[in-house]
């Protein structure tokens, strides 16, 4: 047994036993790594907050190659977005972030351009005022990281490029335009709801420009919303797993 340390961002947590709280992480070096925080919540010393999704934090930690969870030995907190308690839509749009992280990576597997991805998305996600563009962006981005966003330019049946509202096909993400839609070209497509043509121009502007140098103003909140809902869609479809988060940011009471 060594002792080891790495910077990490909370991704879920839960209780275990009396005092013990089992949190996911991602870490710098390591990818996703599961810890003990041994009697943290009976400790008079150590906060809470360092199992809080979102935080970041360096954990000294033991470690055996043999174990699939690591017993914390001490803790510090790096950045603590205590923003997020006062708003509720954006902390719907955090857990869905974490939710997608945790759900589309394994453990052990290391992406620091993964890591600095995630830290940048919720230091943008705890200021900007577009919270429902920031997850439509990140997204995006996770999807073109673990190499799985095609071209979406172009229609995946006739070729053309998209002028139109359109669909993504949940099969492999490609995008069917409203004509071959309509006329049923190449068989039944597996879509969700119809995008509109502002949605591609997002699209297109996330995949090639930073977060920063979009206007976001130009798209409306609800085209960003389905678009997130179909990538959601894929995602579960993909992954064989259920976003649970995505109801909170979908629901009607925060369209």
């Amino acid at each position: 047994m060594e002792i080891l340390k790495t910077t990490g961002i909370a991704l879920s947590s839960h209780v275990s036993g009396e005092a013990d709280i089992i949190c996911n992480y991602y870490t710098i070096d390591s990818g996703k790594r599961k810890f003990v925080f041994k009697g943290l919540r009976k400790s008079r010393k150590r906060s809470l907050s360092a199992t809080e999704p979102g935080t970041v934090a360096n954990i000294v930690y033991y470690h055996r190659e043999d174990r699939g969870s690591f017993i914390v030995n001490d803790v510090s907190i790096e950045k603590y977005y205590s923003s997020f308690s006062a708003d509720l839509k954006k902390i719907f749009h955090l857990y869905f972030i974490l939710e997608c992280v945790e759900k589309t990576t394994g453990y052990e597997a290391r992406d620091e351009s993964l890591f600095r991805l995630l830290i940048a998305a919720i230091e943008v996600l705890s200021k900007t005022n577009y919270p429902a563009h920031l997850t439509a962006f990140f997204t995006l981005r996770l999807l073109k990281g673990h190499g799985i966003l095609p071209d979406l330019a172009t229609c995946k049946i006739c070729g053309k490029k998209i002028s139109s509202q359109f669909t993504l096909d949940l099969i492999d993400l490609r995008p069917v335009c409203g004509i071959c839609l309509a006329d049923d070209r190449g068989g039944p497509v597996q879509g969700s709801a119809l995008l509109s043509r502002d949605m591609i121009v997002y699209v297109n502007e996330c995949n090639v420009k930073k977060f920063s140098m979009i206007d976001l103003g130009r798209y409306q909140e609800e085209d960003v919303l389905n678009l997130i809902f179909t990538y959601s869609l894929f995602m579960e479809n993909y992954f064989h797993w259920e976003l649970k988060s995505k109801s909170f940011i979908l629901s009607a009471r925060y369209r």
